[in-house]
């Protein structure tokens, strides 16, 4: 009898160590993880941020009107120069795209522009050794320039400079001409090439639209070969200070 008590004893004593010994594995267990879920994340567990692409290029498109202030308008009809011509009455508007590449720091790019500008050219009567010169007629151009581009790329203000070159076609209409050497009347057209130095400054109303004024120095000579029935050569060198002002967008 006292041995089988002894045996249950034993027993009850080795299920309580083995009860004890479960609950403390257990407990160990949610110390770990408990511990890993709140212990401090270091930086170099973080996975890196991911910064936004730089812009491969600043792109803008704008318009402008312009006004021209011609500084040299030299016309010559059938070989002779006709004094006094006068084509400030020309005014014009145009189109320009922009872009300036990331490599240059947004600092040198290139410009594509296309602009049209008509108006008047007269010549009043004059009297010379070799006899009587006058001109009267209508000149619509058609303009397509590129241009390299410098400016500072300011947040708010972008002052810029550049030069270019391209092509320019004259169309000469409703002449009626005379000159010591002949009289031509009629139409005709011309393309020749043209340069230009430029300079302005932009300005942001809001963070794409902009505003903008510019100067240009534009220089072309036009040479119509055959300006009316009798074939008679014209050509106008025609140098102008250009005042433009328009509103772009930026992309």
């Amino acid at each position: 009898m006292s041995r089988e008590r002894a045996s249950r004893t034993k027993n009850k004593g080795g299920s309580a160590a083995h009860a004890a010994k479960k609950r403390n594995q257990v407990c160990a267990a949610i110390l770990f993880v408990s511990a890993g879920l709140w212990s401090p994340v270091s930086a170099d567990d973080l996975p890196p941020v991911q910064s936004p692409p730089a812009d491969p290029a600043h792109i803008s498109l704008s318009g402008y009107l312009s006004g021209f202030v011609p500084v040299e308008q030299d016309l010559s009809v059938g070989g002779s120069r006709v004094p006094n011509t006068d084509l400030r009455t020309m005014a014009g508007a145009g189109i320009k795209f922009e872009a300036y590449p990331a490599f240059t720091r947004h600092m040198v790019g290139g410009e594509i522009e296309g602009f049209v500008s008509g108006g008047s050219m007269k010549a009043p009567a004059t009297i010379s050794a070799s006899g009587m010169s006058q001109a009267q007629g209508s000149l619509i151009t058609f303009t397509t320039m590129y241009n390299l581009m410098l400016r500072y790329p300011g947040r708010i203000l972008q002052p810029y400079l550049g030069a270019g070159g391209g092509i320019s076609t004259g169309i000469l209409y409703n002449v009626k001409m005379t000159s010591s050497n002949a009289t031509v009347g009629g139409s005709s057209r011309d393309s020749a090439f043209a340069y230009q130095f430029l300079g302005g400054m932009r300005a942001f109303v809001t963070t794409n639209l902009f505003v903008f004024g510019e100067y240009k120095y534009f220089v072309t000579t036009y040479r119509w070969e055959h300006v009316g029935a009798g074939d008679v050569p014209v050509n106008l060198d025609f140098h102008t200070h250009i005042i433009s002002g328009g509103i772009g967008w930026s992309f």
